[in-house]
């Protein structure tokens, strides 16, 4: 019997994007929504902390996942960090200490920084580019 692959926390976290930006880009309406969310995402956290951000999406999802770019957006990065659903992940980052909620901090970056790379390879403009980013 063969070991089972052993990947790294990168690869684990590139694949699960990979996975989620997929599903996104299947909607042409929603797409081009979708991937501005991730383009613009880690500089929001940088600039208002994770908190604050997580909390922007959760409020203008209005507590949707389908079929809003900013709820699916959410539920996409807990997923690729672990948690259960975009809720989830706004509460932990609430909820943390000091140290957990800098971990945590920089393992949603780690994330955003994946589904923003699979959204910029996956996911075009209407003429075949890429919306210049």
């Amino acid at each position: 019997m063969s070991e089972p692959i052993r990947r790294t926390r990168d690869q684990r976290m590139a694949g699960n994007a990979l996975t989620r930006v997929q599903e996104a880009a299947t909607d042409p309406a929603f797409r081009k929504k979708y991937r501005s969310r991730a383009m613009s995402f880690p500089a929001m956290v940088l600039q208002a902390g994770l908190a604050q951000s997580t909390g922007f999406l959760l409020a203008k999802s209005g507590g949707r996942v389908r079929g809003d770019e900013y709820g699916q957006y959410l539920d996409d990065l807990a997923q690729v960090t672990g948690h259960p659903d975009g809720k989830a992940l706004a509460k932990r980052a609430i909820d943390e200490d000091v140290a957990g909620y800098r971990l945590l901090t920089r393992d949603v970056l780690d994330a955003a920084v994946w589904i923003k790379r699979m959204s910029q390879a996956l996911i075009f403009d209407e003429k075949g580019g890429n919306d210049g980013h």
